[in-house]
């Protein structure tokens, strides 16, 4: 099979053999490689994903450990020291596609907006701050953090690309 979803036909078999192993009711196998697989193609229609099938097993593993939590919320209380804190693969692999869309549209902006808009909101500097250091009006950098932020409007599907902690300056 070729096209768009030959890898659903392709790499099936090993998914499934894949999620087998790593659960311990292989009848909730199928039911688990076919939630993951539609997850994979709901993501494909919203963004390109270079590799869907490696992809499938990062959501398999997220279906299974998803599904573990769930189990375990219905028969009581987890160790804390268990629970790992850190995000998903497919909220990774998301939030790095999104990231690069981001970034590929930033660096075609002009720039001096580039400028104004990066030390505004990934250094945190104040508007005066940087009118000063670029020697040029509060007006003129207010118009470029606009002309930015409609020039960036659109690049994440998914609502914004949140920063890093950070200390903020104020106006």
């Amino acid at each position: 099979m070729s096209g768009p979803l030959a890898w659903v036909a392709d790499g099936r078999d090993r998914l499934l053999t894949y999620v087998r192993r790593r659960i311990r009711e292989p009848e909730q196998a199928e039911d688990i490689v076919q939630e993951a697989i539609m997850r994979v193609i709901e993501q494909e229609r919203r963004q390109v994903i270079e590799q869907p099938l490696a992809y499938a097993f990062r959501v398999a593993d997220s279906v299974i450990h998803n599904r573990a939590r769930r189990i375990v919320a219905d028969h009581g209380p987890v160790d804390t020291e268990l629970a790992c804190a850190l995000p998903l693969a497919d909220e990774v692999l998301d939030y790095r596609q999104r990231f690069d869309r981001f970034r590929a549209v930033l660096d075609t902006l002009p720039p001096q907006r580039r400028a104004v808009f990066v030390e505004r909101h990934l250094e945190g500097k104040s508007r005066q701050q940087i009118a000063q250091e670029m020697n040029i009006s509060v007006e003129a950098v207010k118009k470029h953090l606009v002309r930015a932020m409609v020039d960036l409007a659109g690049c994440v599907d998914d609502g914004p690309i949140r920063p890093l902690p950070r200390s903020r300056a104020h106006d």
